[in-house]
């Protein structure tokens, strides 16, 4: 996702109030910062998301230039960093792409330092756990050497969350996870959202690198951008031989420790009358300028109004003196008393009153919608069939391939399970090709598959093809019923059940 100056990723969130101190957090598409503001001063730390870009950052008012009076490198650097490689071992014939994982990780791993807590987990269904968070790097090598491509289906988004869940409870300064995937998601119940969610509550960043199944597949690689762009990770894209340059490996695991400081002076602002609400964040880069606006909370101070060193002092006074300012002196107490009570209204009745009044808001309308909701009831029709296994027993039942892998067996997980001895549990699945074509494939099944009395492990079906699973017989077709037969045939659901 593109995001310019106009259309700035820009989110703030109030996530500390106490004795006037307030803080934010900002995403842009070059740096990950945070700033905290207490009475007179405006601290920030940010994290460059591309290397060496960063050149210069300056802070204005209105017009006035305001003093950052320190600008280091911060000590965030010298922090544990969590991280967690996780590698998607989902499509069993792509163990070449898994080969190149093995490389790449280890070559990042030699990257790696003492202040680096490094895991390593795999996912297909569900997540593996290889090596815990803080193996040794010789451990780690020997499980990266594991990995295996003997999945069967991918649910990417699920075990995504699944990944935060395990960093969230590691205690480190920052959290990272490396993925490394060809971006298929076939999760039904858990979304994009949902994942950069969970990343931003516990402040987990995404770096991703895509393993493009086809040229014309790549486009899945989109959803690894955006989990990346969004969480302030990294993303790169691998070209058909799966390679990567050793710089941007290297980028992978430090783009955590490129964090600095700098503190904003706010005292010339409390001069101003009125007083500002925003100050402005200049950010030179390699790229342009960008500029980014800060609210903050600032306390003027009215010439006018004395202050505990302009009131007099009555011991050293003479009584003419005391008289003559005694109406004066009266109403500076009395305003700096009114002011205390207005600024503690001010600072912490309203914003509590403000929330109170957003949570039962967004209370009521969610027991308005939630009552309105029903659940929508899934019927045959919202399946679309690519072609049909038509029973050869006589009753011609017709199993329509409503997936692009579809699994035949005895399990009960499988898009057709069959409860027949002669099939294993997974027996064979049925592929859908881009161009359109489909493929059976033998999965290792006891009594093997035949197609035209033929036995196969792999094979291309045509219209018509006489296909023996165990002791069941079908005939492979893509016409409808009404095309293909004169009677009416039986349908059956042959969706897979959704685990829970």
């Amino acid at each position: 996702m593109n995001r310019n100056i106009s259309t700035l990723l820009f989110y703030l969130s109030l996530s500390a109030y106490s004795g006037h101190v307030f803080s934010w957090n900002i995403l842009t598409d070059k740096l990950d910062m945070s700033c905290e503001q207490s009475k007179t001063t405006l601290n920030c730390t940010y994290r460059a998301l591309v290397p060496n870009m960063i050149t210069d950052i300056s802070a204005n008012s209105n017009t006035d230039r305001l003093q950052i009076i320190k600008i280091n490198q911060s000590s965030e650097g010298k922090k544990s960093t969590a991280i967690l490689f996780l590698v998607d071992t989902s499509d069993p014939n792509r163990q070449n792409v898994i080969e190149k994982n093995k490389s790449h990780i280890k070559k990042m791993l030699s990257k790696v330092n003492s202040d680096h807590k490094v895991g390593l987990a795999s996912f297909d269904k569900s997540i593996k756990l290889l090596a815990p968070i803080g193996t040794s790097k010789l451990l780690l090598s020997k499980s990266v050497d594991t990995l295996n491509a003997d999945g069967k289906t991918t649910e990417l988004y699920r075990n995504l969350i699944k990944a935060i869940e395990h960093l969230k409870s590691f205690t480190a300064h920052r959290k990272l996870i490396v993925l490394l995937s060809d971006g298929q998601a076939e999760d039904k119940a858990y979304f994009h959202n949902d994942v950069i969610r969970e990343a931003r509550k516990h402040a987990v960043v995404i770096n991703s690198i895509g393993y493009p199944r086809t040229v014309s597949l790549s486009v899945s690689l989109q959803t690894m951008r955006r989990l990346s762009e969004e969480t302030g990770g990294f993303f790169f894209e691998t070209n058909m031989r799966y390679e990567l340059p050793s710089k941007i490996l290297t980028s992978f695991i430090n783009n955590l420790t490129n964090t600095r400081q700098f503190t904003v002076e706010l005292d010339s602002l409390s001069q101003n009358h009125p007083a500002p609400k925003t100050i402005t964040l200049v950010v030179e880069s390699q790229s342009g300028v960008e500029n980014i606006n800060i609210p903050v909370k600032i306390k003027t101070i009215p010439k006018s109004v004395q202050t505990e060193t302009d009131i007099p002092n009555l011991e050293t006074q003479t009584s003419n003196t005391v008289i003559a300012d005694d109406n004066s002196l009266i109403q500076a107490l009395t305003k700096k008393t009114g002011n205390k009570s207005s600024n503690f209204w001010l600072w912490y009745g309203l914003p509590v009153s403000l929330i109170i009044m957003i949570i039962f808001i967004f209370t009521i309308f969610f027991l308005l919608w939630y009552r309105h909701t029903e659940p929508k009831l899934i019927s045959d029709s919202d399946y679309k069939a690519y072609a049909y296994l038509i029973t050869n027993d006589g009753t011609e039942t017709r199993y329509p391939i409503t997936r692009e892998v579809w699994r035949i067996g005895r399990s009960k997980d499988n898009e057709l399970n069959l409860n027949d001895n002669s099939l294993s549990r997974r027996h064979a699945e049925v592929h859908r090709n881009s161009d359109g074509t489909f493929i059976i494939v033998d999965m290792n099944s006891m009594n093997g598959i035949y197609i035209n009395n033929e036995k196969i492990e792999k094979k291309e079906l045509h219209e018509g093809d006489v296909i023996e699973i165990g002791d069941v017989s079908f005939y492979f077709t893509q016409t409808t019923s009404d095309y293909a037969l004169e009677e009416a045939t039986v349908m059956e659901k042959t969706k897979a059940p959704i685990d829970v």
